[in-house]
């Protein structure tokens, strides 16, 4: 067995002290991967930069050289069998929901930044103590093995674990089918309990009566409440953490709902990534970089399915929905980048600048287009006496509860089989799935199937709306409409001196003052009454059979 143990001499220092002890029986090379990505961000994140101090030695003190052969690759010779004892630090000094963070309060660890996958070994067992006794709440997603310890059966299940240690937690637990749910939280609390669990309880029943089973016997959500404004969820098979904030937020039902969306959104995972998974991310590589077509499923399908079981389950009603489904639409609506990337060519780019802006409209986003494409195909599947919930029980079936991945072609076929004629929906995976089309004109008319209408207005900012200026409180051009007269005249991060600019309904010329990269620049811009970056809105106008069928 491998075995870990974690202290922390000084939480104000953010280091933490790592003991990786292994037992050895024959003279080898031994290396030693750190992960430089975690599941759920397909993303490097060079998580060997936190690390100082690595040293090895054996069971007698003996100090043992080491190479380093790669960023975050370490190699060493057992020069005979027995114990070899690595210790280094890892600065816990990132509070997200997929880092690590020490302070006088916590010691939290997402283990996947600092355990090191021993190659050879990646199947052995590996245990993990804390010593940690001056943070006596101590949780894990891993087995417990007794006060301070719990167990891993490999390295895959060791990096999608996490554990967290504090002088305070609250625990609150509930059942749902045969599994046992734990809630953890540190920091504040501004709501109240029952409420919050009975919401939590209506949508993971719901949820499980759909998938039919939940994959493990107990799941853990841990929130971290901060006193300043934060938002982020990372999966894991037996759990999920949360950092949600300002805490004192949660008493506004606004800021509830977004967090119940994101907890939602974070269970389906554990059904939809973490179980139902694309074979090329099964098992996880943490080594490299590890490509995928497939983020239409792992995140625009649980997007859309996150808050639509809200919805089934009765914690939101369909006015709440529609509010948050508006803001889907809304985001997606300004980004342009389906003219030059479908969803799985941005899928297979998450690597290169999928979580920064990037380049204009370059890409799309796999959330929010993945979400309304997903929305389209369960009104689609709807119509034909199916459901996109019964797709994704049926790829729980096929490749989820067994463990096997799946190719994008699985998916379609799952799809497909529904659809006596093919033409309607092999037409629609060309045009949007594979293809560059607007999808919004489709959109509207599958809303309009369950009697709900989708009205795009102008809102009062006639530079956005009328010329398709796209500007920063200060003046600043943040975005150009593509199909705008401005895109020939102005560029992204002019400053418009003359500001606010005034609305001259005199002239056809709107005369402004530019600075650009700190040249002075007068310019004439041609106005038209355009209708760029639309407001939408959605409007309910009949509760029809098929709307039963979608909402039940």
């Amino acid at each position: 067995m491998i075995h870990y143990q974690i202290s922390c001499k000084n939480p104000n220092s953010q280091f933490i002290q790592i003991r990786l002890v292994l037992s050895l029986t024959q003279e080898n090379p031994v290396v030693l991967q750190l992960p430089a990505w975690r599941a759920g961000r397909y993303q490097l994140a060079n998580y060997a930069q936190n690390i100082r101090g690595f040293r090895i030695q054996d069971e007698k003190g003996n100090h043992i050289p080491f190479e380093k052969i790669t960023k975050d690759r370490w190699i060493f010779e057992s020069l005979h069998a027995g114990k070899y004892q690595i210790d280094y630090e890892y600065w816990a000094g990132k509070m997200d929901a997929g880092s690590a963070w020490a302070d006088d309060e916590q010691v939290y660890v997402n283990l996947v930044n600092c355990c090191f996958e021993v190659f050879g070994k990646s199947e052995e067992e590996v245990s993990l103590t804390l010593d940690l006794p001056q943070f006596p709440m101590q949780i894990s997603t891993l087995n417990p093995a007794g006060s301070s310890r719990w167990e891993a059966k490999n390295f895959q299940m060791l990096a999608d674990s996490t554990v967290l240690a504090a002088k305070n937690l609250t625990h609150w637990e509930y059942a749902a089918g045969a599994t046992q749910f734990h809630i953890w939280v540190h920091g504040e609390i501004h709501f109240d309990e029952n409420l919050f669990i009975d919401r939590f309880r209506a949508f993971s029943q719901r949820l499980i009566r759909d998938f039919g089973e939940f994959p493990e016997s107990v799941y853990h959500f841990i929130f971290q409440l901060l006193p300043y404004p934060h938002y982020h969820g990372v999966e894991h098979r037996r759990g999920t953490v949360i950092t949600f904030g300002p805490a004192e937020s949660l008493n506004d039902s606004d800021q509830m709902e977004e967090l119940l969306g994101i907890s939602c959104h974070e269970l389906y995972h554990a059904w939809n990534v973490c179980r139902i998974r694309p074979a090329e991310l099964l098992p996880y590589d943490f080594s490299k970089e590890t490509y995928t077509k497939t983020g239409l499923i792992l995140e625009g399908v649980t997007t859309y399915m996150g808050d639509l079981y809200l919805l089934k389950s009765g914690v939101y009603d369909l006015a709440t929905y529609l509010k948050h489904f508006e803001k889907i639409i809304s985001r997606e609506s300004a980004n342009f980048g389906w003219k030059n990337y479908t969803i799985l060519e941005s899928s297979f780019d998450l690597w290169l600048d999928g979580y920064i802006q990037g380049i204009p409209d370059r890409k799309v986003n796999i959330y929010t287009r993945g979400a309304l494409l997903a929305f389209c195909l369960d009104i689609l599947l709807l119509k034909h006496a199916n459901s996109l919930a019964e797709v994704m029980r049926n790829m729980w079936k096929d490749f989820g509860k067994p463990f096997v991945g799946y190719e994008f072609k699985d998916f379609e076929t799952a799809i497909f089989g529904s659809f006596p004629d093919q033409e309607e929906i092999r037409s629609f995976f060309s045009d949007f799935v594979f293809g560059y089309q607007d999808l919004y004109p489709t959109l509207n008319a599958l809303l309009s199937e369950i009697g709900i209408e989708l009205e795009g207005t102008l809102g009062e900012d006639w530079l956005l709306h009328q010329l398709g200026i796209r500007t920063s409180p200060e003046g600043v051009v943040l975005q150009l409409h593509p199909e705008a007269k401005a895109i020939s005249v102005l560029m992204k991060n002019d400053r418009i001196v003359n500001w606010p600019v005034e609305k001259n309904l005199q002239s056809d010329l709107l005369e402004l003052q530019i600075d650009r990269n700190g040249r002075f620049i007068e310019l004439s811009l041609e106005k038209e009454n355009g209708d760029f970056f639309l407001v939408y809105r959605l409007n309910l106008k009949e509760i029809n059979p098929l709307t039963e069928k979608w909402k039940a």
